[in-house]
């Protein structure tokens, strides 16, 4: 019975236009990869070689948004946020000046007047 529902829209021209086009984009998104993985540099000697001068080179820029730290007493809600922070920081190259500013900025107003003091 279930087998039967299961096969019941198999034919349905919809189903089969929505499959086609899937798998168009799977396709196309696939061979976009393959075009990316490349242009990249391998970690081999032959691949030093292979990697053309007057590609360039491939960038990910990550952007998320950081929560505040709202001061709670919980050793767990701490290394959390602490984990985030230094997350952050090795994608992003600030300096230990811009570091603390950001942490002021994503701490609570509270840890900002203790700072300040």
């Amino acid at each position: 019975m279930a087998d039967e529902k299961k096969d019941k829209g198999a034919g349905h021209p919809i189903k089969i236009f929505l499959e086609e086009a899937l798998e168009r984009q799977r396709s196309a998104m696939m061979d976009s990869f393959a075009q990316i993985l490349q242009r990249l540099p391998r970690g081999d000697d032959s691949a030093s070689t292979s990697y053309s001068g007057n590609a360039t080179p491939f960038k990910v820029q990550v952007n998320f948004e950081f929560p505040i730290f709202e001061g709670q007493i919980d050793a767990d809600v701490v290394d959390k946020w602490l984990n985030l922070l230094e997350g952050y920081f090795s994608v992003h190259e600030f300096s230990s000046r811009e570091n603390i500013v950001f942490i002021l900025l994503k701490a609570a107003p509270h840890i900002n007047h203790w700072w300040e003091t």
